[in-house]
């Protein structure tokens, strides 16, 4: 089905607009089928950009994945705490708009000194640590399991990536970036373990 409606379009557009394409409009193939391959124009790539969305499309899946978890209908409102460093705070946060109608998500602050809300679920990525506001629908158990989890989960992770690090033969035979990433990893997980254990301490605090 898609093939045909793909053609479809694509006559449709040839009569709307015979010529058409970048950087300039050229006459378009007589079908979809013969047409060639888009090339990618380096000037219209943006690195930044790219990155800033990236960082979006973390933050609103660890606001769905929240959602799903904890069985909150779509069309009930919710209110996030972000806490992330100022760069990321001040690419994210005119992005509001599109968290709450995408998420249904109001994000009431964000920055490095975020306090989470006194009982909330979280989400844990690299460049950001997500707590919702949780106190009339959380299941505080589930959450506490599912924290327990993770938190075996990072140590795992960290005890892999400290043995990797202490190995001389690795750390004089590798390249030096490939070194300095490890590290880098290592002290995110540190920080992603010290999210997910104070995250705990709350839970068992209860409201």
């Amino acid at each position: 089905m898609v093939p045909f409606l793909t053609e479809e379009v694509w006559q449709l557009l040839a009569r709307l607009a015979p010529e058409r394409g970048l950087p300039a409009p050229q006459t378009a193939a007589a079908s979809v089928m013969i047409a060639p391959w888009p090339e990618v124009q380096a000037e219209h790539q943006d690195a930044a950009i790219e990155a800033r969305f990236a960082r979006f499309q973390a933050v609103l899946g660890g606001l769905r994945e929240i959602r799903s978890r904890q069985n909150i209908p779509p069309k009930q409102p919710l209110r996030a705490w972000i806490r992330c460093d100022h760069h990321t705070a001040d690419q994210l946060r005119p992005m509001e708009p599109y968290f709450e109608s995408m998420a249904g998500v109001a994000t009431v602050a964000w920055g490095p000194e975020v306090p989470p809300p006194a009982l909330c679920a979280t989400a844990s990525l690299p460049a950001a640590e997500i707590f919702v506001d949780l106190q009339d629908f959380i299941d505080v158990d589930a959450e506490i399991a599912r924290q327990t989890k993770e938190q075996h989960k990072i140590v795992a992770l960290i005890a892999g990536k400290e043995k990797q690090l202490a190995d001389q033969r690795f750390v004089s035979r590798a390249p030096a970036a490939v070194v300095e990433r490890e590290r880098a990893s290592l002290a995110q997980l540190a920080e992603q373990l010290a999210a997910v254990r104070a995250a705990l301490v709350e839970l068992r605090k209860g409201p």
